[in-house]
């Protein structure tokens, strides 16, 4: 909860006087005693009513509560409230909340009103019986949805190195039967072995995938240093395999001042995912935080709406569900965009 409750602060103390506006309508609509705090009667009655799935249940009450004292405060309500508008999905394996990596069925993805999301800890033990057995990590589904480009089903997690260098392997078994993905794989580790710095500075990645991409890679020596898992005797297979995995899957570089590789988490200007997808901009935790980049130089909009990689994702998902026949004549990532907007700040 506590990477949750410091996702939460960043939003409200770097948005807009309009979400916090909404965040506080959300929490008088549940102090009907109108002391200032949440009780449990307040919660269950809230939540009984206008919410359904596990956090009607009081455990949640709990571990909302952060200072243990048996009520909630607007700073636990807004936790809350990101909590449910950002999507962030339960397990239908063990039914636990999951705070980061989850992985999400793709043929579900367009036309179920809840998502099949899985925990990284059941997807592993493979535990889940579902009609379908094509699943994404939130990650991966993000870009490949976002750019409706083809991108086999991923089976493993993602989030820190380690954990990217076990989704690699994963790929790699998934894409066993895919000759032209299998080409693709063997061509891409024979050229970065050769030579890692020339590879990244001809950007040789855009020649074997086929598409206009582009890494904003700043230093090539400290990603190189992130890859290795023996920096001092080069990059394996296992290292460029990875490497794979993090161009495939749109694994974006931060925008701002560090300009490093994000493992976790990450922020998108919404404005330049409207643009053709080369042109993108990401920030790092920290980066967003501490307003470490310059808006004016980046976008048209001197305060353009930047949202989680979560969030996003929810939104595209839950945007292509609430557009009707009347939005024909609006692009997808435009109905995307208005429906976000109208989520966050009416």
């Amino acid at each position: 909860m506590e990477e949750m409750r410091c996702l939460t602060k960043i939003y409200y103390d770097v948005g807009e006087e309009g979400l916090r506006n909404k965040a506080n309508k959300f929490f008088d609509s549940i102090d009907t005693k109108r002391d200032g705090e949440i009780s449990l009667q307040e919660y269950l009655g809230f939540m009984a009513s206008n919410h359904n799935g596990p956090l009607r249940h009081p455990e949640w009450f709990h571990k909302l509560d952060k200072e243990k004292k048996g009520s909630l405060s607007r700073e636990d309500v807004r936790t809350l409230h990101y909590m449910i508008n950002s999507g962030r999905p339960f397990c239908i394996g063990c039914g636990e909340f999951v705070g980061t990596v989850y992985f999400t069925c793709v043929k579900c993805f367009d036309v179920s009103c809840t998502l099949i999301s899985v925990c990284l800890e059941c997807y592993e033990a493979n535990s889940i019986h579902h009609e379908h057995n094509q699943f994404l990590d939130n990650f991966a589904l993000l870009e490949f949805k976002r750019t409706e480009s083809p991108l086999p089903a991923l089976k493993a997690p993602a989030g820190n190195p380690q954990e990217l260098r076990r989704i690699a392997k994963a790929y790699l078994r998934s894409t066993l039967e895919d000759s032209e993905e299998q080409k693709k794989i063997k061509n891409f580790v024979d050229s970065v072995g050769r030579d890692f710095q020339n590879f990244m500075e001809n950007k040789e990645y855009q020649r074997i995938l086929g598409k206009k991409l582009e890494l904003n890679c700043t230093d090539t020596k400290e990603f190189f240093k992130l890859l290795a898992k023996d920096p001092e005797n080069g990059l394996d297979n296992s290292d460029v395999e990875t490497f794979y995995y993090i161009v495939r899957s749109g694994r974006p570089f931060c925008g701002g001042n560090c300009g490093r590789f994000i493992t976790g988490t990450f922020f998108a200007c919404v404005e330049s995912l409207e643009e053709d997808h080369t042109n993108r901009f990401y920030l790092c935790w920290e980066c967003f935080e501490k307003g470490k980049f310059e808006k004016e130089d980046k976008f048209e909009n001197k305060d353009p709406l930047i949202l989680d990689n979560y969030a996003l994702l929810h939104a595209l998902g839950d945007g292509k569900k609430n557009t009707s026949s009347n939005d024909a004549i609006v692009s997808p990532s435009r109905q995307f965009l208005m429906f976000m907007l109208s989520k966050l700040y009416k």
